[in-house]
């Protein structure tokens, strides 16, 4: 009888453990209309978010606000790996060759805007990289190991 006691009473426990981890509290970004925020990091727990630019129409415009701060703190040695950012309620990762999105700090994050090599920042895929056009005709030759089609008999 002790020993169910104590297997429920443990049960119990890692429930509520369990159950408690998943309320930790999420980073949350602000939500202001048009405001384009820079994430500092005060603690390892603690965010700080500074007003980079007001009356921003759009979340790439507030990216490439973002992506000139990222700039300024190459240039002074004091950006880290990638630079974060939020704007309304959305947070912006950045690093040297792209720009992601997601609506959690710690969530996923999407591509928004890549680096062209012009430098612009411009939508994933709208550079198209044209390839140099072979000298001679090219052949390419049929693997043998093919399934055959009803089709093929016809031919």
């Amino acid at each position: 009888m002790q020993t169910k006691a104590i297997l429920v009473m443990g049960l119990a426990a890692a429930l509520t453990a369990t159950t408690l981890s998943g309320c930790a509290e999420r980073v949350r970004a602000p939500r202001d209309l048009g405001t384009c925020y820079f994430i500092g990091h005060t603690n390892k727990d603690e965010y700080k978010f500074n007003v980079v630019s007001k009356n921003e129409p759009d979340l790439e415009h507030c990216a490439a606000r973002l992506y000139n701060v990222r700039m300024d703190l190459l240039r002074t040695g004091t950006a880290g790996t990638f630079t974060a950012g939020s704007y309304q309620g959305n947070f912006l990762f950045l690093d040297n060759h792209e720009i992601r999105y997601a609506q959690r700090y710690e969530g996923p994050a999407y591509p928004l805007l890549v680096k062209a090599p012009d430098g612009r920042l411009v939508a994933p895929g709208s550079v198209v990289r044209e390839e140099d056009l072979p000298d001679k005709q090219v052949t390419v030759e049929v693997p043998k190991n093919l399934p055959k089609m009803p089709s093929d008999d016809k031919k």
